[in-house]
């Protein structure tokens, strides 16, 4: 039986404005998303990996209508949120969540702990005090945190406890969707450990449905259900996270893999050496945008955008390599 996803993505872009010029009068449009399309199903985990400036950022904000789009759609439970007014984009705010990478910077440092926590929970509810403050005990109880943390501010707090603070602040409205724009890469090692744990816990015990960008493969391997590899601005491949790493077919994805270090150095892996570096989104180049990098770069790869090719079950690459 195919379930029907939960958010459904459809040719979405979003271009920035950069302004120059004598009283910025000369604009130049930067498209950091180029026609996406992508499914997210309910109780699923989509991993998002790529080079930093690829979009993946960009992508978690614009499925919440947090940067806003240039064209496509995006489905929440079959509802277009890009096409939805104020009034009723506030009513699907509860739904759908996410939670930032530094949690420092997203928790406001004149808050206690208390407040930061209820803070979603005035706005969109009517509980009574006594109410919110129970309703945040039972939330800091549910993500490690105890009674004694309530008074305290951010700067009181470590980086894991902060970041568990923000996922109960996230997951103070029960929220079906949540961002998760690297949780995890502003913690010590030991830490990200439990954070991705609780992440695990939450999403059983919740019925959550995660979008996970990271840039650190191993994790995004031991959460993810799926993965979608991007290079900018599109989405070369798209696979189980068993395949992407067993199968990967892009030579991006198969590039990625091999420059995670792993703990045996006779392992015998080769290295992929990419050259140069990611070119600008100002100035994309023509046809496959991985040409001017790709170890197997043919003519047609200078001149023609490749298409979606399906592998396997589930698995697609963007790449002329599988014509």
């Amino acid at each position: 039986m195919i379930q029907t996803p939960l958010v459904e993505v459809k040719r979405l872009s979003v271009d920035y404005v950069i302004r120059a010029g004598l009283l910025g009068r000369h604009k130049h449009h930067i498209r950091a998303l180029d026609q996406i399309d992508l499914d997210i199903r309910p109780g699923e985990t989509l991993g998002v990996v790529g080079e930093s400036g690829c979009g993946k950022t960009t992508l978690g904000r614009s499925l919440l209508r947090l940067v806003p789009a240039s064209s496509g759609q995006v489905l929440f439970e079959g509802q277009d949120i890009l096409r939805l007014d104020k009034t009723d984009l506030r009513r699907l705010r509860p739904e759908m969540q996410i939670v930032f990478q530094n949690p420092f910077s997203s928790l406001n440092p004149r808050l206690n702990v208390l407040d930061l926590v209820a803070e979603p929970l005035r706005t969109h509810t009517r509980l009574k005090e006594a109410e919110r403050a129970a309703r945040v005990e039972a939330l800091l109880g549910e993500v490690g945190l105890s009674a004694e943390h309530l008074k305290r501010y951010p700067h009181q707090l470590s980086g894991g406890q902060a970041q568990r603070v923000a996922l109960a602040r996230a997951l103070a409205l029960n929220p079906k969707f949540l961002v998760l724009d690297e949780p995890t890469s502003a913690l010590d090692v030991s830490v990200q450990a439990q954070i991705i744990n609780l992440l695990v816990q939450l999403q059983r015990s919740h019925g959550l449905t995660y979008l996970f960008i990271s840039h650190d493969l191993s994790l995004v391997q031991h959460i993810s259900d799926r993965i979608a590899v991007m290079y900018l601005g599109q989405i070369v491949e798209l696979a189980s996270s068993q395949a992407i790493f067993q199968r990967p077919s892009h030579p991006y994805t198969q590039a990625l893999l091999a420059s995670t270090p792993l703990p045996d150095p006779d392992s015998g892996r080769t290295r992929i050496i990419l050259a140069g570096s990611v070119p600008s989104p100002a100035d994309p180049p023509s046809g496959c945008r991985f040409h001017t990098r790709c170890p197997y770069v043919m003519d047609i790869c200078r001149s023609t955008a490749p298409q979606p090719h399906f592998i396997g079950e589930g698995h697609q690459a963007v790449c002329h390599l599988l014509e």
